[in-house]
């Protein structure tokens, strides 16, 4: 049969794609068979067409108006061939027609269109087949046989240029029907039926429910899920690859599930997680296929709340039961994953995919709004497996990344205060938390915006840890009470109470009582509004100089030319009023620009011409809200950082970054003129 359909279909359009017809208007002819030319001849000049209505079903052709050719039934298992031939040349009109044989004539059905007649000689081949198909099976019980006449059927049915969800289901309603009534077929037999369906999931688009369906119950428990495993690994990557409409094709997303928990369950190859997520990724920096990871990402959460809510259960309609058989399902027909297999499974996956840089970056917005059900948050090792994704966000480069951990907005739940041990799902007593936070401290390119956010999230957890005696903790919640981050006056005092009632906490509270009233006192004595420190002046000579009287009036200081390097910025914050900086030519670094960027807030000028910040320091500028000259010629500048200071800082209005990388990128070098502010 397959060597038939090959022959034909040379005659037929190639490429073109087709619908099982069922009805249709067609012109039919009874030919006798002749076996003399001069028959044939007078055959076709004396030729009759009648018109019908002509109706396909599985076992037979009939017509509504039951006259003449059609007055009684055509089975289709009385045919002994189908083709499509050219008529006679005396009929002009008519090219070509669909020719059924039988042993007593022909019988020509002619249609409308070239299309039209195509797609009845398919709609007839394929049921003529699956007619055949049903009789080898029922006259043997060989097992080799049947796995032999199945696999042709798959064939036939990949090959077909009938593009019919139906043709997929009257052959896996015949494989299913065999499997269920067949015990003895041997494990090899199967995987062949197997590997011959794989390649049906790239030639559909989407792939059928009863194909999906008839696929994951074979990665589930079926005796093949390690061969299942290796076929459907090229279909599952066409899939993700591709938009799926998964609210739509929930079938799809259900059998890439379960394709993947097959994949992890295969005990004789542990990489088989790391070596699915680095083919789907590419072996490259960035993923050429930008619906992977949102693919990938929908899979996952809905595995997790499957396993996870109790009002989510994976349910068959009724005619995949069935279809597929209700002996392997409970009485109600649900399949309720195990949430252990679940949490191991799909959180080593999104763990993998966090790997991935370019992947972290579109993964932290999609978990921000923390997307896992209450019972998956109570559940222990399902938060300790997610702790190590929460590290690699917190370990980022990227502000945005490490920004994901906190709310999305005020009274929305979110990882940091998850984690916390003050909350109920806080999987240990603080460990955790106490690691995140320090990456964060660590990666902060402005430490006072990331303690203000710590501030306003965790403010109950930083106070437990004090009284829990953690000196980490002690000296944060110090800095929150220093830095004035907490804008609450109760809360402000809670936390004041919390950190006196430590030993180490009281010593703190004392020193920055010390600092803020000599603060205090520089401010009301007054001094000089401008300095200018002479040439190789070092930080220890800053330090003697702003020791040795009041400067609580110094505006404008120049350390041009000197020898100070990030180290005399903490000298420069204790400057209360302090507006102009000149660091031109000097060894001032990115630690130094961020502690400036932290507590000098009301710099309006600053240059850093020739100076050693790159764009890690240069970043934390953005806080410099009132900034209105800024001076970075000839520094280590990107074209990014100088559009993220643009459009942060809103008051800048002059500027100068010749000799950088970002002037590459920007027509304007120089804008404004620098005032005497800025050369000072």
């Amino acid at each position: 049969r397959i060597q038939i359909l090959f022959e034909v279909m040379n005659s037929l359009e190639p490429g073109s794609k087709y619908s099982l017809v069922q009805c249709g208007e067609l012109q039919v002819s009874h030919v006798s068979p002749h076996k003399r030319v001069i028959g044939k001849v007078f055959g076709s000049i004396n030729r009759r067409w009648e018109k019908h209505t002509v109706m396909l079903t599985d076992t037979q052709l009939y017509s509504q108006e039951k006259y003449g050719i059609f007055s009684m039934p055509i089975f289709l298992d009385l045919i002994q061939h189908i083709d499509v031939v050219t008529v006679s040349t005396w009929e002009p009109a008519i090219n070509s027609a669909v020719q059924l044989r039988f042993t007593d004539g022909i019988v020509l059905l002619q249609a409308s269109s070239p299309y039209e007649r195509d797609q009845w000689f398919h709609s007839l081949l394929w049921k003529f087949n699956i007619l055949n198909s049903k009789k080898a099976l029922k006259l043997t019980s060989c097992p080799e046989i049947i796995a032999k006449e199945l696999k042709s059927l798959v064939n036939i049915a990949l090959t077909s240029q009938l593009h019919d969800p139906q043709i997929w289901t009257d052959c896996l309603v015949m494989i299913s029907n065999q499997l269920n009534h067949t015990n003895s077929l041997p494990p090899n037999a199967l995987e062949e039926i197997i590997e011959a369906l794989g390649p049906a999931l790239g030639q559909l688009n989407p792939p059928t429910p009863e194909l999906c369906d008839f696929f994951s119950r074979y990665c589930r428990d079926g005796p093949c899920a390690a061969t299942a495993v290796v076929v459907f690994a090229p279909g599952v990557h066409c899939i993700l690859k591709h938009n799926v409409d998964f609210g739509r094709y929930t079938y799809i997303r259900t059998f890439a599930r379960d394709f993947i928990i097959a994949l992890a369950s295969q005990d004789t190859c542990p990489e088989n997680l790391p070596c699915f997520i680095h083919t789907m990724h590419s072996p490259g920096a960035r993923c050429p296929h930008p619906r992977v990871l949102p693919n990938l990402m929908a899979v996952f959460l809905a595995a997790i709340w499957s396993a996870f809510d109790t009002k989510c259960t994976y349910r068959r309609n009724s005619s995949v039961n069935l279809l597929l058989g209700s002996n392997r399902n409970d009485s109600n027909g649900n399949n309720k994953l195990p949430k252990e297999k679940v949490t191991t499974c799909f959180m080593r996956m999104i763990d993998l995919c966090s790997q991935h840089d370019d992947w972290v970056k579109e993964m932290a917005p999609l978990m921000q709004p923390i997307p896992f059900p209450e019972e998956a948050l109570k559940y222990k090792p399902f938060v300790e497996g997610m702790a190590c994704v929460l590290k690699r966000f917190a370990g980022d480069n990227r502000a945005e990344v490490r920004e994901c951990i906190f709310p999305m907005r005020e009274g929305k739940e979110s990882w940091i205060q998850l984690i916390a041990p003050d909350h109920n799902y806080c999987p240990d007593n603080g460990e955790i938390f106490c690691q995140i936070v320090r990456i964060l401290l660590d990666k902060a390119a402005v430490r006072r915006k990331l303690v203000r956010l710590l501030g306003h999230s965790c403010l109950d957890a930083f106070r437990l840890m004090v009284i829990r005696g953690d000196e980490f903790f002690v000296k944060m919640l110090s800095e929150m009470v220093e830095s004035d981050v907490i804008e609450d006056k109760e809360q402000k005092s809670e936390a004041l109470s919390t950190l006196r009632s430590n030993p180490e906490g009281e010593r703190l509270y004392k020193a920055m009582c010390d600092r803020q009233t000599a603060l205090s006192k520089l401010a009301q004595l007054g001094g000089p509004t401008k300095l200018a420190m002479p040439a190789h002046s070092t930080d220890s000579d800053v330090e003697k100089i702003l020791s040795s009287g009041p400067f609580g009036n110094l505006e404008k200081l120049s350390l041009a030319f000197t020898c100070v390097t990030s180290d005399c910025a903490k000298h420069l914050v204790k400057l209360p009023n302090l507006q102009h900086l000149n660091l031109w030519c000097t060894q001032f670094g990115d630690s130094g620009l961020c502690m400036l960027a932290e507590h000098c807030t009301r710099l309006r000028s600053l240059n850093l011409c020739e100076t050693l910040v790159t764009d890690e320091g240069l970043q934390a500028l953005t806080e410099l809200k009132s900034l209105t000259c800024l001076n970075l010629n000839s520094t280590r500048l990107s074209a990014q950082v100088f559009e993220e200071l643009i459009s942060k800082l809103p008051h800048l209005s002059s500027y100068d970054i010749r000799y950088t990388e970002a002037c590459e990128g920007f027509s304007e070098f120089v804008r404004g003129t620098p005032n005497d502010d800025t050369q000072l």
